[in-house]
């Protein structure tokens, strides 16, 4: 009894500082992506793999692309990418490429996820030597944000997503290939944890100040949007 009123007190401030930091780009894509991790590794049978923020070379040398969430299984590789939006979600079929995010009265111009997710399939697909049709790719919503046309086709809540990867139930590998996958997967991926990615991170922003490559996710691209195309997208 005498412990529990400071680990109240510690269990307030630590919710507290938590909502507080939610405002943070950086806190809120990691704690989209431990959630997911998480959710992987407790609902998932044995019989799937999961290998989180795992990083591999891309076709030159000094690029790198990082996967949040490879699940490797008998029935497949699913390949995921985490999102941890809020506020609104607007899709356009016309315009798959991009989405339009809005917080309050700002209005960001977001990467699809799936678009991002093609080329960490195809370094999945290169370390592995899997075929595509082998390996599915999602994207799955961690944070509060709602979208106003509903979520579009291969885009899933954690629970969704976990579901959909129960659903496949014929299997495609045999537990020998299974063992492989993993083994490449794990011997290929580039070691070092949080400075790993912290390099990884570093380049994309040198490469997205050079114009080469598009925003991070967590950094949005803000719209200035002149009032009639504001009224055709509310």
């Amino acid at each position: 009894m005498l412990y529990l009123p400071p680990v109240l007190i510690l269990g307030v401030l630590a919710g507290i500082a938590h909502v507080r930091l939610l405002e943070f780009p950086a806190y809120r894509g990691w704690w989209g992506e431990y959630k997911v991790n998480f959710m992987l590794r407790v609902c998932l049978s044995g019989e799937y793999k999961v290998f989180a923020n795992a990083i591999y070379r891309g076709k030159t040398r000094g690029e790198s692309t990082q996967v949040d969430h490879i699940i490797v299984s008998r029935y497949g590789i699913f390949v995921l990418e985490t999102k941890c939006f809020k506020g609104k979600i607007i899709t356009y079929p016309e315009a798959p490429e991009s989405w339009l995010q809005i917080v309050g009265r700002r209005k960001y111009r977001v990467q699809n996820p799936l678009m991002q997710n093609y080329a960490h399939v195809k370094a999945v697909q290169k370390v592995t030597g899997v075929h595509s049709q082998k390996i599915h790719s999602y994207a799955v919503m961690a944070g509060q944000a709602s979208f106003t046309y509903g979520m579009p086709e291969r885009v899933y809540s954690i629970w969704g997503v976990i579901r959909k990867i129960q659903s496949y139930k014929a299997p495609v590998f045999t537990r020998g290939h299974v063992v492989s996958i993993c083994r490449a997967l794990s011997e290929r991926r580039i070691k070092g944890g949080y400075w790993a990615a912290r390099r990884h991170v570093e380049k994309l922003k040198r490469r997205g100040e050079d114009g080469s490559i598009t925003c991070h996710e967590d950094r949005p691209r803000e719209e200035h949007l002149s009032p009639p195309q504001q009224e055709r997208q509310q």
